[in-house]
Order: C-alpha cells, then structure tokens, then sequence
C-alpha cells in the first residue's frame, strides 16, 4: 500500500505549521522524520493517523481517500503518540485484548500474549498500567499500535524513555513490520538512529519536506 500526501496544511490560528507538504511512502519501507522542535512533526503524524484534521491538501492510503473516509482509514493505521491511549485500570494483558476485539482480530488473547513475548513485556504484563513505569507503559502501547497489524505504522519519538535495550528492541520491530510490507514513519531527535535504521530520512523545515 503506498501513502501520499499532496499539499498538506495546517495551521494553530495565525502560525502555519504544514504549508504544503507532499509525501509518498511505499510499503516496506521505514522513513525517519526530523525537524526541531516545533516544526510541525507531531502534527503530520496526527494527520496520518486521522487524529488531525487537515485545513488542506489529500492524503490517499492506497485508493482510500483518509483525509474523508476515516473510520476506514482507522482499520489501517498503528499509531503511538505521546500518550499511551491504555486504560490504567486494566492490565497490559487485558488493554491489548480489548483493543484486539476492538479491531476485529482473530484470536485476540493469543495475538495480546504474542505481543507480550515480542517486547518483553511479560514481567509486567499482568499489572494495571497505572502502575507501571513510563518506559513499560510506553512499551505497552506499543503493543497497542502494533494489535492488528496496520499496513501504516505511525510512531512519534517512539523512543521517549525506553532503556537501550528497548530501544533495540523497538527498531528491530521497525524494520520486522517493514518485512511484513507495512509502511512505518517514526519522528526522532536522535538523527544516528534515523540514519540507521530508516531507509529515507526526511526534514520538515519552514512547513514543508525539505
């Protein structure tokens, strides 16, 4: 499934952030985003992931109009953000069973335990996510992004408080849901690792793909 965006814009009242972005993503392929603080790369992922709402342009997941057609959109997207959209009462375990159903996957209990051995997670897989630490809660919602296999993985600073060998862990999973033929964008400040483990690096600069 390839990903385009032609002319994306948005803006907070009188600051332009996106001032027309045009990207195209091929399945299969990992793309690092970088920019400084505040040039808007929070803001495209949210776009992707029909978080955001564009004030211009299209955006197309394969034939699929996202820009119009969200809830479709939805079904194809793993998003990871800055919050871990996990419901602290509930263990790891159980967060990823009901997002499984949610989604319509078969088999939700054995995907949610697959992913808890995937990441390592079985230590505190069975605690309310309440009490986990920030890194395992970060890496618990990863899990959550990754529940039923989008073809559009999105993650934003992917990396924010995971120890190394998570972080590891997290760009091999990158490159793994590649190999499947997902396209993954992850945004970072961390520029050796975009250059490691992405195939393109992009810039946002000025509102637009530099």
């Amino acid at each position: 499934m390839q990903v385009q965006c032609e002319g994306i814009r948005k803006s907070y009242g009188a600051t332009h952030v996106l001032r027309g972005v045009d990207l195209k993503l091929d399945s299969g392929t990992v793309t690092a985003l970088i920019g400084r603080n505040g040039a808007g790369k929070t803001t495209l992922i949210r776009i992707l992931a029909t978080m955001l709402r564009a004030a211009g342009g299209r955006y197309l997941l394969g034939e699929l109009d996202a820009g119009r057609q969200t809830g479709k959109a939805r079904a194809l997207v793993g998003y990871l953000g800055h919050e871990s959209m996990l419901d602290g009462t509930l263990t790891v375990r159980e967060n990823l069973r009901m997002f499984g159903n949610l989604y319509g996957v078969a088999e939700p209990a054995r995907r949610a335990d697959a992913l808890v051995e995937r990441f390592g997670a079985a230590r505190f897989a069975d605690f309310p996510v309440a009490e986990l630490s920030r890194g395992q809660e970060q890496a618990a919602a990863l899990c959550r992004a990754l529940v039923h296999e989008p073809a559009l993985l999105l993650l934003d600073e992917p990396s924010t408080a995971l120890d190394t060998a998570a972080q590891e862990r997290l760009w091999a999973m990158a490159r793994e849901e590649a190999g499947r033929g997902a396209v993954v964008v992850f945004s970072t400040h961390d520029h050796d690792s975009a250059r490691r483990v992405a195939d393109r690096v992009l810039e946002l600069a000025d509102g637009h793909i530099a």
